[in-house]
């Protein structure tokens, strides 16, 4: 019976203090001051219709300034509860009631958590009316539902910070320091946000240093890049035909480099933990990026972007390390009669040199018996003999730009996926049928003028461009076409790098349990084309008599400098792989901190309060 009146009479105080406090005039003024302005908001974007590069400053500026209204308004009513009615003298009359203090603390803070969860209710349908307007994809479902825990707990934490400094101090100055301290912290957290880069970035940007004595241009003299994945992982191989491995320099400058990276995020991961106030609009970047970087464009320009696939998954949150045993595709492959696990690159990115006329800078291509003056080809019968289709050499600054380019990147998947289904109908198992299979698909698509990639149309990529040929960026159509079929082979490498038909493709013809670097045919307007397997190529001439005209006329062919390393795909000792290693920053255990410091901060103010009734 004693315990139903106490109940009773908590309630009654928690009505009556709920009453006093939803009469004032802030009470109603500043939540609708809110949704006022968050309407506002919503007619200009629906306006103006901003970018979706600005999203992420909108959302932070926004959150930022609607958490600061949840502080004063947090910091105001714990005042009105805690302090006002001490000084307006009612708390006189409440004492001669048949009521405990404890009932008393109790029911002050039962009425201060229920004015928040109305604050909170008008805070959650303003965030519904901004973020419906800037956010993408299922962004908004989370933005909306983040906004509810973060206004509530950020209403009682800081609300019961301002009790407590009011406990002791004037009421001025209690309103007063929690806007001091979050405003300062949060903004601060975003600005030391926008001055720091992952590890992984910061990496690349010293693996970048431009060096033009060195084959790949950088100082490292490696090449980068990115598999066709939606993960945060990039590799380097070491530049050039011979290099097989990182020299002992290269090492010496990774693990230099790796030094002065691996710290980058540190700062921000260490402030991200303890300051608090930051961490409530911190929670509202969900994808974690840096909403002040690409404001001027929609294109994004760092350390990692010029490498090939970058997917911008880069973040601060995680912490990198250099890899020295990478997940790339490794296999088996006979050395000097050793079998010994080796990586297999793209030829033409391990040959990509920046310094010209160099011998091995490119894959060769050559006609099936350019060099045999005693085949004969339709060019010979033309009077002016045009043997610019014969041979030629595939590099890699034209094949990235084929391979970067979304609208390939669309048309080469509906290709392999056409290969794939064609191995499955013909229960293809054995390597090389499904080698077989997979060049004669590709000769045929690069033989048929109504293939996709024939209707690309684009005048920055030599490939794509209607006038390659004739502005000279390429030697023939025939090129063109052998560019497309190589494409689709390093398609295949970056997109299923650990697939079944990559690896038919580099199986070993010689050796069943082995695979190994060749030489691939791929047939060109009626002629086959043999890719791969040679060093270096000189013209000769012969005079022969014309088949058509009967006139004698000099013959071009090639001399073929054969060799044993230089192929579409060739294998390294060495490719290092920078990847994430684990989370440092998990905001979901923000909510979780916030929880046990609002727990602790509201007894504080009950142990606090307790005894000063007491007194």
């Amino acid at each position: 019976m004693e315990e139903i009146k106490m109940k009773t009479a908590l309630n009654n105080y928690h009505n009556f203090l709920f009453k006093v406090t939803a009469k004032k005039k802030s009470t109603i003024i500043i939540p609708i001051i809110l949704l006022l302005c968050s309407l506002i908001l919503c007619f200009v974007f629906v306006g103006t219709k901003p970018a979706p590069r600005y999203f992420n400053v909108i959302i932070f500026a926004y959150t930022l300034v609607a958490i600061l209204f949840t502080v004063l308004y947090g910091s105001l009513k714990s005042l009105n509860i805690f302090k006002d009615l001490e000084q307006d003298g009612i708390e006189l009359i409440i004492f001669s009631k048949p009521i405990s203090r404890k009932a008393i603390i109790w029911g002050k803070i039962l009425s201060f958590n229920s004015l928040g969860l109305i604050w909170t209710l008008f805070a959650f349908v303003s965030s519904i009316i901004v973020y419906s307007q800037v956010s993408k994809g299922n962004m908004f479902g989370y933005l909306v539902l983040l906004a509810l825990v973060a206004h509530f707990l950020a209403y009682t934490i800081f609300g019961y910070i301002a009790a407590l400094i009011a406990y002791k101090v004037n009421q001025k100055i209690a309103i007063t320091v929690p806007i001091i301290i979050f405003a300062p912290m949060a903004i601060g957290g975003g600005f030391i946000f926008a001055n720091s880069t992952s590890t992984n970035e910061n990496f690349a940007h010293y693996i970048n240093s431009k060096y033009k004595y060195h084959r790949a241009g950088n100082e490292v003299n490696s090449e980068v890049f990115y598999l066709n994945k939606n993960n945060d992982k990039y590799y380097l191989v070491p530049n050039g035909i011979n290099n097989n491995k990182f020299s002992d320099v290269q090492n010496q400058y990774l693990n230099l480099a790796w030094k002065y990276s691996n710290s980058s995020a540190n700062e921000w991961q260490k402030y991200s933990w303890l300051a608090m106030p930051y961490q409530f609009v911190d929670i509202f970047n969900i994808e974690n990026q840096n909403i002040f970087s690409n404001l001027s464009s929609d294109s994004i320009n760092n350390s990692l972007s010029n490498y090939l696939y970058y997917k911008n998954q880069e973040n601060t949150i995680y912490k990198y390390k250099l890899n020295r045993n990478s997940d790339l595709l490794k296999l088996p492959t006979l050395e000097n009669k050793t079998k010994i696990n080796k990586y297999y690159v793209p030829g033409m990115l391990n040959l990509n040199s920046n310094i010209d006329n160099e011998v091995n800078n490119g894959v060769i291509y050559a006609r099936k018996n350019a060099s045999n003056f005693s085949a004969s080809f339709e060019e010979d019968n033309f009077v002016y003999a045009s043997p610019n289709n014969l041979v030629g050499k595939l590099k890699w600054k034209i094949m990235s730009q084929v391979l970067k380019y979304h609208k390939f990147t669309e048309a080469a998947e509906e290709f392999y996926s056409k290969v794939k289904n064609e191995i499955s109908l013909k229960k293809l198992v054995k390597p090389y049928d499904i080698k077989k299979l997979l060049l004669e698909m590709i000769s045929n698509e690069v033989n048929n003028t109504n293939s996709k990639f024939f209707n690309i149309d684009n005048v920055n990529l030599a490939v794509f461009d209607p006038h390659g040929v004739r502005d000279g960026r390429l030697q023939s159509e025939t090129e063109r076409k052998i560019y497309i079929a190589t494409a689709l082979l390093y398609f295949i490498y970056f997109k299923d790098n650990q697939g079944q038909v990559l690896k038919s493709l580099l199986k070993s013809e010689s050796d069943k349990t082995t695979y190994a670097p060749s030489q691939i045919e791929i047939k060109v307007d009626g002629y086959v084309y043999e890719i791969g397997g040679y060093e270096s190529y000189e013209p000769k001439q012969q005079v022969q008599e014309n088949k058509i005209t009967k006139n004698k006329q000099v013959v071009v062919r090639y001399e073929l400098i054969p060799s044993n390393k230089n192929y579409l795909f060739q294998t390294v000792d060495d490719v290092y792989s920078i990847e994430r290693d684990r989370k440092i920053v998990n905001k979901q255990f923000y909510i979780l901190i916030w929880v046990v410091v609002a727990i602790i901060l509201m007894m504080a103010n009950r142990f606090l309060y307790l005894r000063k009734d007491y007194k």
